[in-house]
């Protein structure tokens, strides 16, 4: 579900609420680092989302087994090949 902050009734309830709740400041500040968190948590998942797809994308282009590193390194040594 998606909220547009900058959507004037939205303002003005986040308004009523600071002001019914007779603590400004702290209000303000809660419903700040409330939405801080929630953009966070987005922000991760939307990335995790990516990174998965990605690694779906890589899976069916190469197929599972040609994902392995072991080709990049000499059995010898342990160093780049």
């Amino acid at each position: 579900m998606s909220v547009d902050l900058e959507h004037e009734p939205i303002h003005d309830l986040a308004r009523r609420v600071i002001r019914l709740a007779e603590e400004t400041q702290h209000a303000a500040q809660v419903l700040e680092r409330r939405l801080e968190a929630l953009e966070r948590r987005n922000e991760a998942a939307g990335r995790a989302e990516r990174i998965l797809t990605i690694a779906a994308d890589m899976r069916g282009h190469l197929g599972r087994d040609k994902l392995s590193t072991d080709h990049l390194y000499d059995p010898d040594t342990g160093l780049p090949a």
